[in-house]
């Protein structure tokens, strides 16, 4: 990490991802080896679903990033689609695919779009991308999420819920009652929906100081990774 002396501003629903990836920042002043979301491995969460039997058949990765649960889920031999919006972060994805001798569809496209990919999947995994959307976004991308999912697809979510201070990392955090309302009959049936807690990459000192005088309090686990709470939710596609 590369630290400025310039106080970090940070304003998380106005990040651009692709400019994001490309430079290394999400906050003026904070330039960043790896971005907050690139822990270098799938979400422990998702692990704990896939051990658990809950993913199967053809699987979206969507907003995949420089594709950590893709290839891991790829390496345990599903067949996977990653999907992004920022081409820099489906570039180092099919390097990094490449240099662990796995295969994964990646492409660039649009969460509220999804366009060709309709009937596709049986299950979806999505790790951190809802809350990146506004409200407006977020309809339109569960619509896409339905249509491209097949009869009695799953889809597994985690996004940061709504707290005090989400706001500070938080483009749009989420409401308990919004995916109550988002994810239900006649289109899905929520088997999960808990609050629990994300891994994050640890701050910087600049984004620390940054956080804590927005009296952001932070947990970190054992290894020193950031944790940070999320909503669990597991769907089926009606």
């Amino acid at each position: 990490m590369t630290e400025s002396d310039a106080t970090p501003q940070l304003d998380s629903a106005v990040i651009d991802f692709e400019q994001a990836y490309r430079s290394g920042t999400i906050a003026d002043g904070v330039v960043m080896d790896r971005l907050p979301w690139e822990i270098g491995k799938p979400q422990p969460l998702l692990v704990e679903f896939e051990r658990a039997g809950r993913i199967d058949g053809d699987v979206l990765d969507i907003g995949c990033g420089p594709g950590d649960t893709s290839i891991y889920l790829a390496g345990l031999g599903y067949r996977v689609t990653g999907l992004d919006v920022a081409p820099t972060a489906i570039e180092r994805a099919r390097v990094r695919a490449t240099e662990h001798e796995v295969t994964v569809s990646f492409a660039v496209a649009d969460a509220t779009e999804l366009s060709g990919y309709d009937d596709r999947f049986d299950t979806v995994v999505s790790s951190a991308l809802l809350h990146c959307l506004d409200p407006a976004q977020r309809a339109a991308h569960v619509a896409a999420l339905h249509r491209v999912m097949r009869p009695g697809g799953r889809l597994i979510q985690f996004c940061f819920a709504q707290s005090a201070h989400s706001e500070a990392y938080a483009p749009y955090s989420i409401e308990e009652d919004e995916l109550l309302r988002m994810f239900d009959v006649p289109n899905w049936r929520r088997t999960v929906l808990r609050p629990d807690l994300m891994t994050a990459m640890a701050p910087p000192p600049p984004m620390r100081e940054l956080l804590a005088g927005r009296g952001v309090p932070l947990e970190f686990d054992e290894e020193g990774a950031l944790l940070l709470p999320v909503w669990v939710l597991e769907a089926e596609r009606i």
